[in-house]
């Protein structure tokens, strides 16, 4: 079986009139971890959305682990997000639920452990990010930082072999980012978690990046390493850090 783990070809996506991706193409292969930065509004967030099916593309294909996702039956679909562990932008917890209630419903929904079991698996993710206290304390009583920490305990609490980071270290303050910064450094070396990651900042994606994307216009001006990405001459790519 192949290694690529994600094969975006050609692909154009607009919403409405306001084309987003113009030609857009991408490879993201097991276990190294591929960062996408750009500015705002550049269609990352698109493009992550793209990979899970949750948007449709107006032109080219999205493969996910083989698999065509826009030829695909919803049950193929649905299958293959089990495997996936998204972050969105915001950390889209449930207000009328706990930290822990938040973390443990995709084991909930989509396993028959018992209670112990999850409650295992809640903690543990709970205590790798340093918020096993705030297990019994709803969102809205939460920083954002640990709010942000909450979500990637929601993303990972599957255990999946891919994770979707949409900006993971976007507002948060210095304690924070060094907190999120190291995480993702543990999910690359000791995990070996394949990740697909979108930031601002080309500062950003040198932090942990193994192969780094510079989005402009709808499509790639620049993919290469850090060292690469360090030697660039381009203008925008220098714009973007910082």
């Amino acid at each position: 079986m192949s290694d690529l783990i994600i094969k975006m070809s050609d692909v154009d996506f607009s919403y409405d009139e306001i084309k987003v991706l113009d030609g857009f193409s991408m490879e993201v292969y097991k276990g190294e971890v591929f960062v996408i930065a750009g500015s705002n509004e550049s269609g990352k967030s698109s493009i992550l959305k793209l990979c899970v099916g949750l948007l449709e593309p107006n032109k080219g294909e999205v493969i996910l682990k083989g698999v065509n996702i826009y030829e695909s039956t919803n049950v193929d679909i649905r299958g293959l997000r089990l495997d996936i562990g998204y972050l969105f932008q915001h950390p889209a917890l449930l207000s009328n639920m706990t930290v822990y209630d938040n973390v443990a419903l995709p084991l909930r929904y989509h396993t028959n452990l018992s209670e112990d079991d999850i409650r295992e698996r809640v903690e543990e993710k709970l205590n790798l990010l340093g918020i096993i206290k705030e297990s019994k304390v709803f969102p809205a009583s939460l920083s954002y930082n640990k709010r942000r920490l909450s979500g990637i305990a929601r993303a990972i609490i599957m255990d999946p072999e891919l994770l979707l980071f949409d900006e993971p270290a976007a507002g948060l303050d210095p304690i924070g980012y060094r907190i999120v910064i190291g995480f993702i450094k543990r999910l690359k070396n000791d995990f070996k978690k394949t990740m697909l990651i979108t930031v601002n900042s080309a500062t950003g994606a040198m932090a942990f990046g193994d192969r780094i994307g510079i989005l402009k216009n709808g499509r790639f001006v620049f993919t290469g390493s850090p060292d690469d990405l360090r030697r660039s001459e381009d203008l925008y790519v220098k714009g973007l850090f910082f």
